[in-house]
């Protein structure tokens, strides 16, 4: 499965500066972490969870989680939601001062008068490099992400449930040559690209070089059985519309036969008809070297343009 495939690779991709780390991390946390409702600070046995149904996720977040924040995260496994098959991954930060104040610095959280919350847009500090952003879009996608199998729709979607960090996530795309959209949902929002130079180059931007691979291969592929099937289908039409007029010319002739015969004909007219007659499956370029001497195909087509309107001009005539 291409989604599968291209998350899994993702996933196994380890950043290798410390800024690209937090921007991962960050955008991983913002987009799929939870604040326990009424917490603040310390008052519970973990302040922040970050959940996922990806055990390569999972992993990823727990030595990310190992190098920011300097401890070892528990993890703790839970049913997905609506019957679905598998597990959810539940990465719990422990409760210290530290640890809060880290997510927020990371942009992650927010403290307001009200408590904590999760900030609604992109942490802009954090994201001064391309490769910081090239981290952040990566991280969105691993936590909210989707691409659809190229071979039935050139589709890539983030989901967010803040219309502001759907806003960061276009204008981090539109950095790399990449125009997005937003849509609402029933839940947030959905910011997608479609179309296979948009989506390709989103792929690689994220870094999954392997996917970028696959869907260029499934391009080409499409794009020659594209490429075949004009070909048929306009040998097809040609096909057909020489049938059709082969047919009608078989009709014209033999309506000049039965009314004034074939015989009346000047030499020209009749030895071509006789032809045609004879050889209903030929083209006129066919017809034209089967003569002796050969003729060229328009001088076949005058000829048979002018059997054609005597045939007309015979069936106007009162029986």
């Amino acid at each position: 499965m291409f989604y599968v495939e291209t998350k899994g690779e993702l996933a196994r991709a380890m950043p290798d500066s410390e800024c690209c780390i937090i921007s991962e991390l960050a955008a991983i946390a913002r987009s799929c972490g939870r604040l326990e409702s009424g917490q603040n600070h310390c008052e519970s046995g973990k302040v922040f969870e970050i959940s996922t149904e990806s055990a390569a996720v999972a992993r990823k977040i727990m030595a990310f989680v190992r190098t920011v924040f300097c401890v070892k995260p528990k993890v703790r496994f839970a049913d997905r939601r609506c019957g679905l098959p598998g597990n959810q991954y539940i990465v719990e930060l422990p409760c210290d001062i530290s640890a809060f104040e880290t997510l927020q610095d990371i942009g992650v959280i927010s403290q307001r008068r009200g408590g904590a919350s999760l900030r609604n847009g992109v942490p802009w500090p954090l994201l001064s490099r391309q490769c910081c952003l090239r981290a952040y879009l990566r991280g969105v996608f691993l936590s909210r992400g989707y691409v659809q199998n190229p071979e039935k729709e050139y589709h890539m979607e983030f989901i967010t449930d803040s219309l502001i960090h759907a806003e960061g996530i276009v204008r981090i795309a539109e950095s790399f040559n990449v125009m997005p959209k937003i849509t609402e949902r029933k839940k947030g929002y959905m910011v997608y690209v479609k179309g296979g130079d948009d989506v390709a180059q989103l792929l690689r931007v994220m870094g999954a070089h392997s996917a970028v691979l696959t869907l260029e291969s499934v391009r080409v592929l499409r794009g020659v059985r594209g490429d075949v099937n004009r070909v048929v289908n306009c040998e097809t039409a040609n096909v057909t519309k020489a049938v059709d007029a082969g047919l009608a010319q078989i009709t014209a002739i033999r309506k000049i036969d039965e009314i004034i015969g074939l015989g009346s004909l000047s030499p020209g007219l009749q030895e071509i008809a006789e032809l045609r007659l004879t050889n209903p499956e030929m083209t006129l370029r066919e017809l034209g070297q089967a003569l002796s001497p050969p003729i060229s195909k328009s001088a076949v087509n005058h000829r048979m343009r002018r059997l054609t309107y005597l045939a007309q001009r015979l069936d106007g005539e009162p029986g």
